[in-house]
């Protein structure tokens, strides 16, 4: 019976990977045209989540803004939670999958998936006997290992093609470093000159001292969707 479950979610999954759109649907575009220079927006801005993710692409002019994602089935590939775009760009067929990890508790499933996208750049959708696919699936990681991202765009246009690869490196460098934490950084502030020091001149019976002040800093710190 599992095997016939997971056959079922195979094919539904393939589907929703393959990158086909419903004939006559309008969908939202991206005019690279109106593209965001990316030193002018901070990540830290957003949250270190799969919302604060897409928050910090929608900033960038990375997807469209009015449209609502699919809710992947994430746990297909052993990701937490999933998001499925789908929208144009300049015109062309757009998908964009995002999946959140979560690094420090990975299954079986989503250890194989990972281990798979950082050795070959994609990942198969199964690895279980009866139900295994040789169809592969590109994909991207963040280097903090949180967050996955399937990009389909067949459009051979210059300006769709740099637009790719901005969304890749944005998705790349994401929360790459953790922002330290405010309580965190009090309880280990920098402190200056806490020692007073004295000056003597020769040239005088007295000496003068200069008192010194102690300061501290604080640092600021595709799967199948539901339905």
């Amino acid at each position: 019976m599992k095997k016939i479950i997971l056959a079922v979610l195979c094919a539904i999954v393939v589907l929703s990977l393959s990158g086909c759109f419903q004939g006559g649907q309008q969908y939202e575009n991206i005019d690279t045209t109106q593209a965001v220079d990316p030193d002018s927006i901070s990540q830290t801005d957003y949250p270190n989540t799969l919302d604060g993710l897409v928050s910090y692409f929608k900033a960038l002019h990375y997807l469209p803004k009015n449209t609502e994602p699919t809710e992947m089935l994430s746990e297909v590939i052993g990701a937490k939670k999933g998001y499925r775009y789908i929208f144009t760009v300049n015109g062309s067929q757009t998908i964009v999958e995002l999946y959140e990890y979560d690094p420090a508790a990975l299954d079986e499933n989503a250890q194989r998936v990972i281990g798979e996208v950082k050795e070959n750049g994609s990942f198969h959708l199964f690895n279980k006997e009866g139900v295994d696919t040789d169809t592969t699936y590109p994909a991207y990681l963040s280097d903090n290992g949180k967050y996955m991202m399937l990009y389909t765009d067949t459009s051979n246009n210059n300006d769709n093609l740099i637009q790719t690869k901005s969304v890749q490196g944005a998705l790349k460098i994401f929360y790459t470093t953790e922002p330290q934490k405010t309580e965190e950084n009090s309880d280990t502030s920098k402190t200056e000159d806490s020692t007073p020091t004295s000056k003597t001149e020769d040239s005088t019976p007295t000496s003068k001292t200069e008192d010194s002040t102690t300061t501290s800093t604080t640092e600021d710190s595709t799967v199948t969707s539901h339905t």
